[in-house]
């Protein structure tokens, strides 16, 4: 463990996290309410390296309706991807017992492969062009993001919409569990996405 983490209120769970324990749905709720952002980052970056390494996946020329993620998925997607969003009108106690109940259900089907938790946008919200500013803060993103990759250790992946984020937070997002960045990207566009995932010292390696 780092120093820097050597007095953390979450040491504790620190310590399980680098010996390989899973956290429960109290554990969970410790680290919603805590404010150290660097410990649930460290701690989900762990976990995402555990599972995949230094490598960030992405996809090109994929058109997103953010408003229904769900209906722009493949029905190969649909099945592999669990998606679920936060913030208003979903409360985070809600959303950690739902990514509990998740986790359970993943236990005993092992029906999906990548999870991303979606910022919650109304339908007739203007998403294109909101440079990721919407009804949830940026630190409440990655707190999300971590935690989901935290909890969730039997999904391989964690995705964003850097889209939905903006492209700086989601740079930030890959040292906070995330290591699928997903959004509408071209083929003649995809050189600055390959960038910014570069940058942030990471290998990008593209979804088929």
């Amino acid at each position: 463990m780092p120093s820097l983490f050597a007095l953390s209120e979450l040491k504790d769970l620190v310590d399980k996290i680098e010996n390989g324990q899973r956290l429960d749905l109290d554990d969970g709720v410790r680290l919603l309410k805590s404010q150290e952002i660097l410990t649930l980052g460290y701690m989900a970056n762990l976990v995402r390296e555990q599972k995949n390494g230094n490598k960030t996946y992405y996809k090109v020329n994929r058109p997103i309706n953010f408003a229904d993620i769900g209906g722009s998925l493949t029905e190969k997607e649909r099945f592999s991807t669990a998606l679920m969003s936060y913030g208003n009108p979903i409360s985070p106690e809600e959303f950690i017992d739902s990514l509990i109940r998740l986790r359970n259900q993943q236990d005993q089907t092992k029906q999906f492969s990548t999870f991303s938790p979606v910022p919650y946008y109304a339908k007739e919200q203007q998403v294109e062009g909101s440079m990721g500013a919407g009804n949830t803060t940026g630190n409440e993103d990655l707190k999300m993001l971590a935690i989901s990759r935290i909890l969730l250790d039997n999904f391989s992946h964690v995705r964003a919409y850097w889209m939905l984020l903006g492209q700086k937070l989601a740079q930030v997002s890959l040292a906070f569990g995330v290591d699928d960045l997903d959004g509408t990207v071209m083929e003649e566009q995809s050189t600055p996405l390959i960038h910014l995932i570069q940058k942030a010292g990471r290998e990008a390696v593209e979804r088929d």
